[in-house]
Parts: structure tokens; C-alpha cells; sequence
């Protein structure tokens, strides 16, 4: 039963990624953002740092494919991408303590890496035109603080959880 609870989970935050979406207003404070929450990749993360990396990659490239699937008009960013995020935060996390300063730090770099390559992804394949700038600050940093505001509750009790599946599957 403790197999499924980890797929289960990640399943249903790729659901309620595009469900959170529908409840976020047009405009805050008065401002048009694009908020674009990464909670799927925030978890694969998170899992890339304290739990199994290869199956951590196995589940990041699975979920990359449902999300090109599912949202993008490119199949294979996103395959890409998320394993990637994934594979870079878990190989950094062995030259840097892990606390929960740096993997916010690693984790808001990486999104931010993301974020930029999905940016030029779309300027040159699908010839979406947006200034840097405006990039920047309509759709990169109001991204990064709704995932740093995600990230913030949902480590300590997701960071538990994985050590102890960690530790119940090692003694297995």
C-alpha cells in the first residue's frame, strides 16, 4: 500500500496544478501576472534530493511527458526539463549541505532555469512575442514567490515523509 501513496501524490498535484490555476484572480493588486504554479517539479525536487534520485528521474520523466501531453504544444520540453531540474538539485545536494536554505535556494534557482528555457522555447518555436523584461516581471517573479510560498509549507512535512518511505524501503 506504501508503494502507491508517493505516484498517487504526484498525480494528484499534476491535477491540482491546472485545478489551482482556474482559482487564481486576473489581476492582483492591481496588476496583470501570470502565475504559473510548479508544485509538480518543486515535489520532483525535493524527492531528487531526500529520496531514490534514479526513481525520483524515473517519475520526473513520466510526469515531463503527462504535462507535454496534457499542456504544451511541443511533446519533449517538458520530458526533458523536469529530469534535468531534478538531476542537476540532486547532484549539487551532494557538495552543499542540505537544509532547507539551500534546497529553497537550489530550488528557486533551478525553477528560474526552467522558467528561462521554457521563455525561449517559446520565442523561437512558437513565436510567442514578450520582451525580457516584461517576461520578467509579469511572469518570472510572481511565479517564484507563489512557488517559494508553496515550497515553504510543503517541505517540512513532504522532506519527513520521504525519509521515513526512504528509511521503511531500505530495511525492506
Amino acid at each position: 500500500m506504501k508503494r502507491w501513496i508517493l505516484p498517487f501524490l504526484l498525480t494528484l498535484t499534476f491535477y491540482f496544478e491546472s485545478v489551482f490555476v482556474e482559482f487564481l484572480p486576473e489581476k492582483i493588486f492591481g496588476q496583470e501576472w501570470i502565475l504559473v504554479p510548479r508544485f509538480l517539479i518543486i515535489l520532483l525536487m525535493i524527492m531528487g534530493i531526500s529520496y531514490f534520485r534514479n526513481r525520483t528521474l524515473i517519475y520526473a520523466a513520466v510526469f515531463g511527458l503527462l504535462f507535454d501531453i496534457y499542456f504544451n504544444e511541443i511533446i519533449g520540453v517538458y520530458l526533458v526539463l523536469f529530469p534535468i531540474g531534478v538531476y542537476i538539485s540532486s547532484k549539487l545536494m551532494k557538495y552543499i549541505f542540505a537544509n532547507f536554505f539551500t534546497v529553497f535556494l537550489l530550488s528557486m534557482i533551478s525553477l528560474s532555469f526552467i522558467e528561462i528555457l521554457i521563455y525561449g522555447m517559446n520565442i523561437l518555436v512558437l513565436r510567442k512575442h514578450m520582451i525580457f523584461d516584461e517576461f520578467v516581471m509579469i511572469r518570472l517573479v510572481p511565479t517564484l514567490i507563489l512557488n517559494a510560498i508553496f515550497l515553504i509549507i510543503i517541505y517540512f512535512p513532504f522532506n519527513r515523509f520521504l525519509m521515513n518511505l526512504k528509511k521503511e524501503e531500505m530495511n525492506e
